[in-house]
């Protein structure tokens, strides 16, 4: 009886030396794996305005609340796209791969089509393009993830469609029959705002849960020997 209380006490003084040494080893696991992704910070959103910044303060407002929750949120005028283009190209060639999300009203939304074609020749990928009410009837390029664009038949909104090798997500919102929009206020919407900011930590989480299946290790399956 002596000898088994002493190998149980054994046992479970091995069990507590062993979770002791394997403890800080998972929880360093753990913490790398946490340091490597990407936060709201790391998420780039660049919004543009329409013609001469007058009629598109919504994306001013979207910008402060976008910025509230930690994203690294700037706004432009419509003619911005080519330093925002310039500015990423430099970023990415330093190594700093950041979510890009773009976001336009009016001119501006026919901008960050303009941006999105610029870093496509550039072999730049953008998670997220948002437009309001884009006047013309651009065709997405292929680097783009996702495409949401709201828009009215009301002589100025257009719908957009995928240009060629376009393989992600395209949705068009016919907004026509709300009347409480207009060309001048769809961009100031505060509905739409959180349409907009849900589907950017949607398309976060789908890009964090891709790069925890990344850092995954391989398993190899058995190599059986015929006989």
């Amino acid at each position: 009886m002596i000898a088994l209380r002493r190998s149980c006490v054994a046992a479970l003084a091995g069990a507590i030396i062993l979770a002791a040494i394997g403890a800080p080893a998972a929880a360093q696991t753990a913490a790398k794996a946490q340091a490597a992704l990407p936060t709201a910070a790391q998420v780039q959103v660049d919004l543009f305005r329409g013609l001469a910044d007058i009629f598109s303060r919504g994306m001013d407002t979207l910008t402060d609340k976008l910025s509230r929750q930690g994203y690294s949120a700037r706004v432009y005028s419509t003619d911005g796209w080519q330093s925002v283009a310039r500015r990423i190209a430099d970023q990415y060639a330093r190594g700093h791969k950041d979510i890009i999300v773009a976001i336009g009203h009016s001119l501006g939304a026919n901008a960050t089509i303009d941006l999105a074609n610029a870093l496509d020749r550039q072999n730049i990928p953008i998670e997220l393009v948002v437009t309001f009410d884009a006047t013309e009837p651009r065709q997405v390029p292929k680097n783009v993830l996702h495409l949401v664009n709201f828009y009215q038949n009301n002589g100025f909104g257009k719908t957009l469609t995928p240009g060629p090798g376009f393989q992600g997500e395209l949705t068009n919102y016919d907004l026509t029959a709300d009347r409480s929009l207009s060309h001048t206020t769809i961009d100031k919407s505060p509905r739409l705002h959180a349409q907009v900011i849900a589907k950017i930590v949607e398309i976060v989480n789908k890009d964090l849960a891709n790069k925890i299946q990344a850092s995954k290790p391989k398993t190899k399956k058995p190599q059986w020997k015929k006989s």
